[in-house]
């Protein structure tokens, strides 16, 4: 099975939020399954927000903000280790 997945990510001091869109709702379960990994391997615990514009069409946001997080590095390794474990290899630009 062929996914449609992409990433973007925005970056302001002391936030970070990664979205990736996707086209096959099933999708969502490899996004969360990895989601909990990286939970448990780096200790930390982003705001997730799971949505769907349509049948076909989903989002996931995870998002790192606040005092928690500012000046970490982890909320980083945090978001590349999501997209290599979903197989997302680059992020787009709006």
């Amino acid at each position: 099975m062929s996914i449609n997945a992409t990433a973007n990510v925005r970056m302001e001091e002391g936030y970070m939020r990664a979205i990736i869109q996707y086209d096959d709702p099933a999708f969502k379960s490899e996004i969360c399954k990895a989601i909990s990994v990286l939970e448990k391997e780096l200790d930390i615990y982003p705001e997730v927000i799971h949505r769907r514009d349509s049948d076909k069409r989903g989002f996931t946001t995870v998002e790192f903000s606040g005092d928690d997080y500012m000046c970490d590095r982890t909320c980083g390794e945090f978001i590349e280790g999501l997209f290599c474990k979903v197989g997302i290899k680059e992020c787009i630009k709006d």
